[in-house]
């Protein structure tokens, strides 16, 4: 009878549908292994498909009933889920790449001393690279690189994160870098 309702778009049979079956929608993904994270997106478009598709639902008691058909649809979206995930390339993130970020900076950096940054042409390049970014960047940039100062004092003395301050140095060490390679 509630099936009949929920073909119907009644908001009652809906949600006791989405009650009695989300939850067991919720575990067939997770099983699947869709990452806890994801499964209630992975779950919410198994519902969508099914407001789609409820209205050619028949019940056949020889071959089917609604929550084989529900696993059906499951068992696509789960699978749509991974084809997407299989598409899209993970950000780097955690420690190793801060201590990635960490490395490249230092890097870099040995280019850019504060005897350099005293002739004229570095002056310049310096303030036209500084009006890139803004202030609060250039500032972690300066007093890392230039005053020497450790990336969790200029941190504090910021309010960025460490792994910002590591950031703000890198993109400003890697715009000197273009710059000085465009003009030579």
């Amino acid at each position: 009878m509630w099936i009949a309702d929920a073909k119907q778009m009644e908001p009652q049979a809906w949600s006791r549908l989405v009650t009695v079956f989300g939850p067991i929608v919720y575990r067939w993904c997770r099983v699947a292994g869709v990452p806890a994270g994801d499964a209630p997106d992975v779950v919410q478009e198994v519902f969508t498909s099914v407001a789609r598709g409820i209205q050619n639902f028949e019940r056949q008691k020889s071959s089917g009933s609604f929550r084989s058909w529900l696993a059906t649809i499951t068992r696509s979206r789960a699978t749509d889920y991974f084809r997407r995930a299989a598409k899209q390339q993970q950000a780097a993130g955690g420690t190793e790449a801060m201590y990635a970020l960490q490395q490249l900076a230092e890097n870099v950096e040995s280019t850019i001393t504060p005897t350099n940054v005293q002739s004229d042409i570095s002056k310049q390049l310096l303030l036209q690279v500084q009006a890139e970014f803004e202030s609060t960047t250039w500032d972690a940039f300066w007093q890392t690189t230039i005053e020497g100062k450790s990336a969790s004092e200029v941190a504090e003395a910021t309010g960025l994160s460490r792994a910002s301050v590591y950031q703000a140095k890198s993109r400003i060490l890697k715009s000197l870098r273009k710059r000085l390679a465009e003009s030579s």
